[in-house]
């Protein structure tokens, strides 16, 4: 399709508007998306010549593609809720704050290991709502207590929530995730060594970082081998879920190992586990669950996500049934042609969603019997676990949206196109992470950030030739290391325990520069040195 340089123009506009309006007006995604679809929409129409045909096909796919990843959401918060209205999360907490006497060693495994875990199925701002109040609790001030998880767990988001970002990632671009898992596990595998190191620099400086080198290496290449080894095995829902629970006990096991020459001495000693409750729980007649037990309903997930997901036979019976259309091809007046989408839509009894919503059941039962929750607990699980979905819902809806739209209309390809022409693949390295970065960073979500700018960062690649899994790669690990610093994460944060958001945000921009930095530098070397 032949364009000018006002059309190049016109097609980022509906991108500009939704960044604009959320960073310039303060506005939220699901508002700012509704006027970026609507820009994306008159300009498909009054002047890329879509018609009415191909402006329907792309909202059918985007709810399509909504819905998919919502399914998802909507479970993850869920299954935290069922978790956390238990008392879980506060038992997992205590035992692993009390492990041991080392302020550093307390950061790094409720900093780094425990929010990631967190990570792994809640998500949406949760890991550090939680974890910034029992930080304060150590002694740790108001300011770094929101630093340190959120600098900690950046390197989890693609594969957390049960890979919400990948899948999302997955649907946008229509590429197989096995095509595509392997660079942004890998990236993100490295960004989690650095992450560890990075949160001891913010407690203790580079004596911190120094002090923290033996643990980070071992807790560090545990989680990062188990999130690239279950990414690549098509198990990328548990990537991070799995990689906190393999962090968490091989931490728990090397500090009660002990090193009892001068390393046990700076990691400072075990200490037994203090299942003294806590202030809010003393006035909770409730009984407190087990460690054991409060590790149950993300047990059940594992098992259930295992059995359904990497048994082939069982995932063969399960994906015989889904809910599937065919999208017809569509040409714009301008002879742009999108063809025919086959089998769009997604599997079921087998969708991920599906499966987190089975282990949350369970998980609820068997709380339940324990007796564990208080009266009226399930209709506030679904309650508060709905409005949060249908807020993330409506804008990634939206963002969807626009870029299904802009996509049949041609005007995807026209901003690759313009872009392949002006950079050269070796810079678009250092462009490609700084793109999703600055989308996640101002949408507050990761899932948006590859939403909008997914097929953009395919196309370009494509036209570049380029690595495509490379930069999509780089387009997800870097939108994950900024999503959370994102003002709207950032206040959530916040909140909990009444920190500074500007003097919050100032010190998360600079470790955040350097990570996205860091994303540059490898997707660099898997397109100059390793293509």
């Amino acid at each position: 399709m032949d364009y000018n340089a006002i059309d190049w123009l016109l097609s980022l506009l509906p991108m500009l508007a939704v960044l604009g309006l959320m960073v310039g007006r303060g506005w939220k995604a699901s508002q700012a998306g509704f006027v970026g679809w609507l820009a994306a929409v008159l300009l498909a129409v009054g002047r890329f010549g879509a018609g009415l045909d191909a402006l329907g096909y792309a909202q059918i796919k985007a709810l399509i593609l909504t819905v998919d990843v919502l399914l998802i959401i909507w479970a993850a918060l869920v299954l935290y809720y069922v978790v956390e209205r238990a008392g879980a999360l506060t038992v997992i907490a205590d035992n692993l704050s009390s492990l041991s006497a080392d302020p550093l060693v307390q950061v790094l495994l409720l900093g780094w290991v425990f929010t990631s875990f967190l990570q792994g199925v809640g998500g949406f701002g949760v890991p550090v709502a939680i974890v910034a109040p029992l930080l304060v609790g150590l002694g740790i001030s108001q300011v770094r207590a929101v630093v340190i998880p959120s600098v900690g767990h950046g390197w989890a988001v693609t594969f957390g929530s049960l890979a919400a970002s990948f899948v999302m990632l997955i649907n946008t671009t229509g590429r197989a995730g096995e095509d595509l898992v392997s660079p942004p596990a890998i990236m993100l595998g490295v960004l989690a060594y650095v992450s560890g190191l990075m949160i001891a620099h913010v407690l203790d400086g580079w004596r911190g970082v120094r002090r923290a080198i033996p643990f980070v290496l071992v807790a560090g290449t545990v989680m990062a081998v188990v999130q690239y080894l279950l990414a690549i095995s098509g198990l990328w829902t548990l990537g991070t879920i799995g990689a906190g629970l393999a962090g968490l006990v091989v931490s728990v096991l090397w500090i009660r190992r002990g090193q009892r020459t001068s390393t046990n001495a700076e990691l400072g000693p075990a200490q037994p586990a203090d299942n003294k409750a806590t202030p809010a729980s003393s006035a909770n007649p409730r009984p407190r669950p087990t460690l054991r037990l409060a590790l149950a309903g993300y047990t059940i997930l594992v098992v259930l996500a295992v059995l359904m997901r990497g048994v082939a036979p069982v995932k063969g019976t399960l994906n015989r049934w889904a809910l599937e259309i065919d999208l017809p091809e569509t040409t714009t007046d301008r002879d742009w042609t999108v063809e025919e989408e086959q089998d769009e839509g997604f599997g079921i009894p087998g969708h991920p969603g599906l499966i987190i919503f089975y282990s949350s059941g369970i998980a609820y039962i068997l709380y339940r019997r324990r007796k564990l929750y208080a009266p009226g607990v399930g209709r506030d699980i679904l309650k508060q676990s709905g409005q949060r979905a249908w807020k993330s819902g409506l804008g990634v809806l939206m963002m969807v949206a626009i870029a299904s739209t802009m996509g049949r209309a041609g005007m995807t390809e026209i901003i690759a196109d313009g872009l392949s022409e002006s950079i050269p693949g070796s810079l678009y390295a250092f462009v490609a992470p700084v793109i999703g970065a600055i989308g996640a960073f101002v949408t507050g979500s990761n899932t948006n950030s590859n939403a909008v700018f997914g097929m953009l960062q395919l196309n370009t690649a494509e036209m570049l030739g380029v690595s495509v899994a490379t930069i999509l790669g780089a387009q997800t690990a870097s939108g994950a290391v900024a999503s959370v610093l994102a003002p709207a994460k950032v206040t959530v944060g916040c909140s909990t325990v009444d920190a500074n958001e500007g003097v919050v945000l100032r010190w998360l921009l600079g470790y955040g520069a350097l990570l996205v930095a860091l994303v540059g530098v490898m997707t660099w070397i898997g397109v100059v040195v390793l293509d």
